[in-house]
């Protein structure tokens, strides 16, 4: 049995991949590592039994490129510990999802001449992936679009396929003549996506339930007749499964456990302007394959999104098949320690 340290994080996005591996993982390493920052990959890496390793990292300022003078010498700094801890832990191979949080890992692995494999869930490149491709033994693509990488789909917890709306069902102002849409903003909540909840709620409960993921920036003092809004949810695959549709954000992975539940779904993707734009192109991705529907959010209103809400249902909804995604990632894995 071998070693092999993980990394990624940031978001969720860069995050949930590794954990959905863990299991295909575990039949071949007897010790798994994961090397991050302080962000929510610390929290979420730390239920799952694995050692966590924390060294510094430092994000790339897209709209104060002044604060970008720090990278340089927090990323050697990072580099450096994070040679430490492969010195001693010794992995035989290194799995990155990306994000500025795996660049200390993935640049000590090349330092240390150890393999390394990264995964890139969105449409296009992000950065960090970009700077260490070159060196990675195999670069591996969610999309079959995404250029200079082996597409091989995105690995999916296979919990997310067991959900069970009976767990969550007593817990929810629910009318059962009504079909039930969840909204959702990613893990730290959407303030537009919230907010035409807020304004349309007394429209959209008319025909439908409502159960609303807030995040952070939620406000909770709204309350309505079957509007059911929660700041966050651990049981997502429950939520999922009580859901006729669910409206939410563009990131791969969403995208993907949506697709391959067969659910009804409109994606609002994350604007240019507050990202590089690749939820727009993973939203378009999977509307040319009828996953999803886009509503932009400079045309996200009352009356557009019930519009879009009311004309889903008579659309037929393919699924994504995701059989033997997370076994072919760890056999990519295992055949390059080899």
């Amino acid at each position: 049995m071998a070693t092999i340290v993980l990394t990624g994080g940031g978001t969720a996005g860069h995050i949930m991949p590794n954990l959905a591996i863990l299991g295909e993982l575990r039949k071949y390493f007897d010790s798994i590592h994961y090397i991050g920052g302080d962000g929510m990959e610390k929290k979420l890496v730390e239920k799952e039994n694995i050692t966590f390793h924390q060294v510094p990292c430092i994000k790339f300022n897209r709209s104060n490129l002044l604060k970008n003078i720090q990278i340089p010498y927090t990323l050697t700094k990072g580099i450096s510990e994070a040679k430490k801890i492969m010195s001693i832990v010794q992995p035989s191979v290194v799995f990155s999802k990306g994000g500025y949080v795996a660049l200390p890992a993935c640049f000590a692995a090349k330092s240390l001449k150890i393999p390394l494999i990264i995964h890139e869930s969105d449409y296009s490149m992000g950065l960090a992936n970009k700077l260490v491709s070159g060196f990675a033994k195999r670069v591996l693509t969610s999309f079959a679009e995404t250029p200079n990488g082996e597409f091989v789909g995105n690995p999916i917890r296979t919990t997310i396929l067991r959900g069970s709306k009976e767990k969550v069902l007593n817990k929810l102002d629910l009318d059962p003549a009504k079909k039930t849409v969840l909204f959702m903003g990613g893990s730290s909540g959407a303030e537009s996506i919230n907010n035409v909840v807020y304004i349309g709620i007394k429209e959209l409960t008319k025909k439908y339930n409502i159960v609303h993921i807030a995040g952070k920036r939620g406000n909770f003092s709204i309350k309505h007749k079957n509007y059911n809004q929660l700041e966050y949810v651990d049981n997502i695959a429950d939520y999922f499964d009580l859901a006729n549709c669910v409206v939410s954000r563009a990131g791969a992975n969403t995208l993907c456990e949506l697709a391959a539940l067969g659910k009804h779904s409109i994606s609002i993707p994350l604007p240019k302007g507050n990202s590089r734009g690749d939820q727009l192109d993973n939203a378009k991705s999977f509307e040319k394959r009828g996953m999803t529907e886009i509503l932009l959010q400079e045309d996200l209103y009352v009356e557009s999104l019930i519009a879009k809400i009311n004309g889903i249902w008579n659309k037929i909804q393919p699924k994504l098949n995701i059989e033997n995604i997370n076994k072919n990632v760890v056999k990519i894995i295992l055949d390059s320690m080899q």
